[in-house]
């Protein structure tokens, strides 16, 4: 049994000898240029004997190709097609690894191996993509391959995770791969590439890859794969990770937040619970602009996150932004928060908060006025804890800083921004006393000057309104002065005369919506007067509908009119 083995292993050691003598004698041959036609027929030729898998057709093929043409060998391996693949490309990719192992055994510059075609893929990318563990153990002989990065960025460690090829990843991992770190041109490192597919297995192989002595954190490129787990709510995952790799949970984002900030941003009540239980001293981490978890949680309206954040401190007053020194109901109140807004003011432990000012003097109310937060308002100022009189720094109150806001915005408000002041005027929010002192005339023009236009606006809204009048009053005169007139005998003493004429009907009708919609539009457009530029402009807009349809109403009643007469 013995000898028959031996007798096997000396056969097929003299056949690949024949094999690669075949192929050097090729080395010696002149060789030409070919034309670019000629050189992708007989690329077609060789990738389909690549692709069959057979390795003395594959030989016999090149011979053929550099007897007829008179080319090298070297030259037929780095023949490219149009995508500029090679033949080590195709060999890489097939599942048969012998015509590989045959090209890199006889090829003199090694080299060649590293080519890259026009997507910068080597034949070990597309080994790994394809998950061809021998021809990917061949190519990773040739110095220098291991770790090159494809216009994508991707490594031959990034393809082997995105494709699930689980036993390439543990050959790159045990040949040595440092790609485990490295990111692509999408800021993705493997181990990220390994959550956001939600694969486990992947992920545990890059973990365990990594010496239990070195720092992972410190070498991680790119996006957190911690941050990553968040945002795909991987929740098993982070446990995994909490577990082998704890400094990666003390990694940043680009904006300096931790991954407590992003769940908190997210929504994601699990992942928050988890990391609090774990990293609790994340709550009283701020991110670059100053805000800690509670802030995005408030600054996202995520009450039922706000409520277990609150839990780890019991004095919410020290919960500033640092840089602002803005308290939680202040950043509720700066994004329109009303669930946090609601759950703090009804909340009396909470009380030290509503009138609190922050570095530049500003309660929540102010900061709210100079967002033109409508809705923060409303919450605000129907609170008798709040108070309307208070100034910053400034020394203006929340209505001077909501009419001076409004007046220097350079874009058309929204409707909500516009009903800001309103809100304001309607609980007699009063103007500071000291600003004409602190703030003399021409100090701030966008609030002494009237915006250009501002008269030309009400002019035509007073053209508006006459031409809105006149409809009102010659359709509602027409509404008893009906065409034909009316009976004068028994039995239909009264009644119109026309009544039973369709177009009678057409005309009862477009003259009734003539005279409602000049209603309305007059109604709107007594709101331009007096009032601000912004205001105006929004106004007219609104009443342009209505004015519309009032007069192709009249112009439609007065048409049935004559007609039916």
């Amino acid at each position: 049994m013995d000898d028959d083995s031996a007798s096997i292993d000396i056969s097929d050691h003299e056949i690949w000898e024949q094999r690669r003598a075949r192929l050097k004698a090729l080395d010696s041959v002149n060789g030409t240029h070919l034309q670019a036609e000629s050189k992708y027929r007989w690329y077609l030729l060789l990738l389909d004997a690549v692709e069959e898998g057979n390795v003395d057709k594959f030989i016999e093929a090149v011979e053929k190709y550099s007897a007829e043409e008179r080319v090298s060998l070297s030259d037929i391996i780095d023949i490219q097609g149009p995508s500029g693949s090679s033949l080590l490309h195709v060999a890489a990719g097939i599942e048969e690894a012998d015509i590989l192992r045959t090209l890199l055994e006889v090829i003199r510059d090694k080299g060649l191996a590293a080519k890259v075609n026009y997507r910068g893929d080597t034949a070990l990318h597309v080994a790994a993509r394809g998950g061809r563990i021998r021809t990917a153990d061949l190519l990773l002989g040739c110095s220098g391959i291991m770790d090159m990065a494809n216009d994508t960025g991707n490594t031959a460690l990034h393809e082997a995770v995105k494709n699930r090829r689980y036993e390439l990843t543990r050959l790159l991992l045990s040949r040595g791969s440092r790609s485990v770190y490295q990111k692509n041109k999408e800021s993705k490192s493997p181990p990220y590439l390994a959550v956001e597919m939600g694969d486990s297995k992947n992920l545990m192989l890059l973990m365990e890859a990594v010496d239990g002595h070195e720092v992972l954190g410190s070498r991680m490129e790119g996006l957190s794969p911690v941050h990553g787990a968040v945002i795909h709510q991987r929740i098993e995952m982070l446990k995994d990770m909490s577990e082998r790799k704890k400094e990666l949970f003390y990694l940043r984002d680009d904006g300096g937040g931790t991954p407590l900030h992003l769940a908190a941003y997210l929504n994601y009540v699990d992942g928050v619970e988890f990391l609090l239980s774990k990293f609790a001293s994340s709550a009283f981490e701020s991110g670059e602009q100053g805000y800690l978890p509670i802030h995005v949680a408030c600054k996202m309206d995520r009450l039922e996150i706000f409520k277990k954040l609150l839990q780890l401190w019991p004095y919410p007053d020290e919960l500033l932004n640092l840089q602002e020194g803005q308290n939680i109901l202040h950043v509720a109140a700066k994004y329109d928060s009303t669930s946090v807004i609601d759950y703090i003011l009804i909340n009396p432990k909470f009380e030290k908060l509503i009138n609190a000012k922050d570095k530049e003097g500003n309660t929540p109310l102010h900061v709210a006025a100079s967002q033109l937060r409508f809705f923060a308002l409303i919450w605000l100022v129907i609170d008798a804890a709040v108070d309307l009189e208070l100034v910053n720094n400034d020394n203006l109150t929340a209505f001077d800083i909501a009419d001076e806001q409004l007046e220097k915005m350079d874009a058309t408000p929204r409707a909500d921004q516009l009903l800001a002041v309103p809100v304001l005027e309607a609980v007699k929010a009063p103007t500071s006393k000291d600003k004409v002192i602190c703030m003399p005339k021409g100090l701030h023009p966008g609030r002494d000057e009237e915006p250009p236009h501002l008269n030309r606006l009400k002019d035509v809204a007073s053209t508006r309104m006459i031409v809105a009048t006149l409809i009102a009053t010659m359709t509602f005169a027409a509404g008893f002065s009906v065409p034909g007139g009316y009976n004068g005998s028994e039995p239909n003493v009264g009644i119109a005369a026309l009544l039973n004429k369709p177009m009678y009907d057409v005309f009862v009708i477009c003259n009734t919506v003539a005279m409602y919609s000049s209603i309305i539009s007059v109604v709107i457009l007594l709101k331009t007067q007096p009032n601000t530029f912004w205001q105006v402009d929004y106004f007219l807009r609104k009443a342009r509908l209505p004015l519309l349809i009032a007069i192709a109403a009249m112009s439609e009643a007065f048409m049935a009119g004559v007609y039916v007469t």
